[in-house]
């Protein structure tokens, strides 16, 4: 089975590069920018910040736009491969999702621009590196910030189990929210996942007198979210995350922001470099607007109440949507 599935995984990676080569082999207009797209997984966060910067940044320049969308499927050396392809490409602009994206093309693309979307590179990182090209997107959301909603939420909590992957961005985030946790009187317990496939086993020995599972913004892990959202209904606890598309994808409830609007921005500052701006001569965009983010009918299915939730939205100004 395992060399079953590094040979699908292989011609997966295969596939990827024949599809890049497809798109950039043919003769184009000269006057045509290429765009691409890097995706570290699949899911339906990912699909809606992608939707939001191809319609906006079509609206907001004239030059023709060749967009390619590429998933590296988890897989940090099928990343890497796509990245080098567009590298050698000549892309007009290379998009990447995420941090570890953002840090993967940063190291290998010196000369061409680059707009990170949903990262926390800071401006110290960017302007200390040798050549300035990166222009920022950047949707953190503190974790002291999730714990005091949580908190807030649901007062009596006091044990969660934390779900992330082995992503090198993941760990800092980790720490803090332990520590965040600690304040607000709630022991956390960090889950493990390194693959997709791992996502079931963590949630099957998740300890029996957890009140609560919590995901960060963590790519791989809500790309499995179904799994944990099982879990959660199995015990009767909250799934509680921190983007729109898990809770869309059956998470109870989470703090966050809307994930087109992110798209929308970097589209903005696509639009700004391609008509000669300087990327490191534009301002991180920092998304502030957060919103809590609600399933009515997952709640349900996990046995819980909506009161905390809105309570607590209440306290801090949130907006809450139901979805």
């Amino acid at each position: 089975m395992k060399a079953f599935n590094n040979a699908i995984k292989h011609i997966s990676f295969l596939l990827i590069l024949f599809n890049l080569a497809l798109v950039t082999g043919c003769h184009s207009d000269t006057n045509e920018k290429k765009i691409g797209i890097i995706i570290p997984i699949e899911h339906k966060a990912m699909n809606e910040i992608v939707s939001g910067f191809e319609d906006t940044l079509r609206a907001n320049t004239n030059s023709q736009l060749k967009f390619k969308v590429a998933n590296a499927q988890g897989d940090m050396n099928v990343e890497r491969a796509i990245i080098q392809q567009m590298k050698q490409d000549n892309y007009d602009l290379i998009v990447p999702i995420g941090t570890d994206a953002t840090q993967m093309s940063g190291a290998m693309i010196q000369h061409q621009a680059i707009i990170s979307l949903a990262s926390s590179m800071t401006e110290n990182e960017r302007t200390s590196r040798k050549t300035c090209n990166i222009a920022i997107v950047h949707d953190e959301i503190s974790a002291s910030q999730l714990i005091q909603f949580i908190h807030q939420a649901y007062p009596s909590l006091q044990r969660m189990a934390l779900i992330h992957s082995a992503s090198d961005k993941v760990f800092p985030e980790v720490e803090a929210a332990i520590a965040a946790g600690k304040q607000a009187g709630i022991t956390i317990k960090p889950m493990m996942a390194s693959t997709l496939n791992d996502i079931y086993s963590t949630a099957n020995n998740i300890p029996s007198d957890t009140q609560g599972i919590f995901v960060i913004k963590d790519s791989l892990i809500v790309s499995g979210i179904s799994t944990l959202k099982k879990s959660a209904e199995k015990r009767g606890i909250p799934l509680i995350t921190s983007d729109q598309g898990s809770v869309q994808d059956g998470a109870g409830f989470s703090l966050g922001v809307h994930e087109r609007d992110i798209g929308v921005e970097g589209a903005k500052l696509a639009a700004a470099i391609l008509s000669g701006k300087s990327p490191c001569d534009l301002p991180i965009v920092e998304m502030t607007k957060l919103t809590v983010f609600v399933n009515q009918e997952s709640l349900m299915k996990q046995k819980q109440s909506l009161d905390g939730i809105h309570s607590a939205a209440n306290k801090f100004n949130y907006e809450i949507e139901n979805i």
